[in-house]
């Protein structure tokens, strides 16, 4: 066996931690070139993930809190007027009027 000072003296000169740290070094060269590989291919997909994840649970209680809201402005209208098909022609009065306003602001490309 080799005592300290003969270790010390092969590692200064390097050809002992070659031949003693290449397991290591191999096992490194592999595993930054796996990671590397990793991060090119998966790392756009997790970030389109989570931007979905993110629109999806944005857009989601926006949607419930708009569908909520025009119950409610049915709801006050039928209270308001009396009549379920007087709210109702109002609403679709204003969805109409909404509609062709922004009918009237589309840009005219031709097809």
């Amino acid at each position: 066996m080799a005592d300290n000072a003969d270790v010390k003296q092969k590692s200064q000169t390097g050809n002992f931690d070659l031949l003693n740290n290449w397991p290591d070094q191999a096992a490194d060269v592999v595993v930054n070139t796996v990671d590397k590989v990793r991060n090119a291919t998966t790392g756009p997909v997790v970030s389109a993930s989570r931007i979905l994840a993110y629109v999806i649970f944005g857009i989601f209680p926006l949607l419930i809190a708009l569908i909520l809201s025009i119950m409610a402005t049915v709801r006050g209208l039928e209270i308001a007027t009396g009549r379920a098909w007087a709210a109702h022609g109002i609403l679709g009065v204003a969805f109409i009027s909404l509609g062709l306003f922004f009918w009237s602001k589309r840009p005219n490309h031709p097809a």
